[in-house]
């Protein structure tokens, strides 16, 4: 059945809008960590995003209490579980499934970012765009994905392939992948990265309901981590949803490419994904005093100084979690 939209909405007589922020990830240092450095980004932008609600969403091989030394951290953040049943079906997916379940039905806009992911600036014209003009929105991934089997990453097969099995039909595919370079010709349909994606509650609750039904025979192929992102432009596509793709500042990796092809979005980006490791680990990064003056006393550059002065600039140069030691 195709999306047959959803009712317009405006803050509520002019109130601050009503933000949920959701985090999947796995119980450990890594992890709580860096949601609870999120939760103090959010606080220190102030407005609707101090005011929004956080949801963490764990997921293994059994549900356990949070350890008391990141509890105090915790004390504005929802902690939620997946099932152990799903985790042992579908692995890490399990938590990310879960963030929908947890959206509140009130909320303006919801926003599933990942746990290696920072906010640097409000985020209100783009939830307003959002409220006034429903759609799913997210960045277009940094490139095409490696199909098991097959020699060579070719999205002018792969996607209608895909659409053909899934859908019976073809697929628009009128963007490029972010970093292939501004001659790359158009190759890919709504395919983004899973880093940050927002929309109103409605809107991504009609989608999961029938992306849930259109994975497992991708799961079959990509294996359950890869699944959700190739499953969400077929969904997309199947109901008709409207899509937004967002320029790369909303989801900005920390890579030199990146930096390089895309210089003023650099100077403006609103959420840095920290996701490349070569030159720091991103899961010790806030675990411990030491590795986190480590981290802030490294020389860096492009966007992995912007990150570095940010968590300066949020930390005030000390470390916040003070209350035990992880290393």
């Amino acid at each position: 059945m195709p999306f047959m939209g959803i009712m317009t909405l405006m803050p509520r007589n002019g109130n601050m809008m009503k933000l949920d922020f959701l985090i999947c990830g796995s119980p450990n240092d890594a992890f709580f960590s860096q949601i609870a450095f999120f939760r103090l980004c959010l606080n220190a932008l102030g407005g609707a995003c101090r005011e929004a609600r956080l949801v963490a969403v764990f997921g293994d091989d059994e549900i356990s209490p949070l350890p008391d030394v990141w509890a105090p951290y915790f004390a504005n953040i929802d902690v939620s579980w997946a099932s152990v049943e799903a985790f042992a079906e579908h692995g890490y997916a399990a938590q990310g499934d879960r963030r929908f379940e947890l959206i509140r039905d009130d909320a303006d806009i919801a926003i599933m970012c990942d746990a290696d992911v920072t906010i640097l600036r409000p985020i209100d014209d783009l939830c307003r765009e959002l409220m006034a003009e429903p759609a799913l929105a997210g960045v277009i991934a940094h490139y095409h994905y490696r199909w098991p089997g097959r020699s060579e990453r070719d999205p002018d097969t792969d996607w209608p392939d895909l659409a053909r099995s899934i859908l019976g039909r073809e697929m628009k595919r009128p963007y490029r992948y972010n970093l292939e370079g501004k001659d790359a010709p158009p190759q890919a349909p709504f395919y983004v990265n899973y880093g940050m994606v927002a929309g109103p509650p409605r809107l991504l609750k009609d989608f999961i309901e029938r992306d849930l039904q259109i994975r497992p025979s991708l799961a079959e192929i990509f294996g359950s981590w890869l699944a959700p992102q190739v499953s969400l432009p077929l969904t997309c596509t199947d109901l008709g949803i409207p899509t937004r793709p967002l320029p790369i500042r909303f989801n900005f990796p920390n890579d030199p490419k990146a930096d390089q092809q895309h210089p003023q979005e650099l100077e403006n980006v609103v959420f840095l994904h920290f996701l490349r490791t070569k030159i720091f680990d991103r899961q010790k990064i806030f675990t411990t005093r030491t590795e986190f003056e480590h981290f802030l006393n490294m020389t860096l550059g492009g966007s992995n100084k912007i990150f570095q002065e940010h968590v300066r600039r949020i930390s005030g140069g000390i470390y916040p979690f003070e209350r035990g030691d992880f290393s």
